[in-house]
């Protein structure tokens, strides 16, 4: 008798298309990594127009106690003025823009008590970039309350 050793017609089908199912499922999964790693790299082109904006605003809640809020401005107590224009698709503060490529700006209020203190909240919900690549952030800022 002879040894029957080798790869049979069969086997050699079924690696086949083992191995197509496995670099199939490689290349999708790359496929979304690139595509994945494609859009972080575009939110990041918008993060610092966030940053500038924050750094602005951040300051002006510290040192102010109360604002008011009428459609898409903001008005603290000593005067400084935010403003969203969505034509422009930018945020103003005291007539100069500070961030740019705004697609979306919501600024509301609220006032809570905590252990006989009463605090005012400003919730900022911002969106930055292109449809393809918004970044979006929604932020609570406490007004100076001491």
């Amino acid at each position: 008798m002879k040894s029957q050793k080798g790869v049979t017609l069969i086997a050699l089908v079924i690696y086949v298309i083992v191995l197509t199912i496995v670099v199939s499922i490689l290349a999708m999964i790359s496929s979304f990594f690139f595509s994945n790693v494609n859009f972080v790299k575009k939110q990041a082109n918008y993060a610092p127009e966030f940053n500038k904006f924050n750094m602005f605003f951040i300051q002006d809640v510290k040192q102010n106690k109360n604002l008011t809020i009428t459609g898409n401005v903001v008005k603290f107590e000593d005067g400084t003025e935010y403003t969203f224009n969505l034509d422009q698709k930018a945020i103003y503060r005291n007539g100069k823009a500070i961030a740019k490529n705004v697609q979306a700006a919501v600024f509301t209020t609220t006032t809570e008590t905590i252990r006989n203190t009463t605090k005012n909240i400003v919730n900022v919900s911002i969106a930055i970039g292109n449809t393809g690549a918004l970044f979006t952030k929604e932020i609570d800022y406490v007004l100076k309350y001491w």
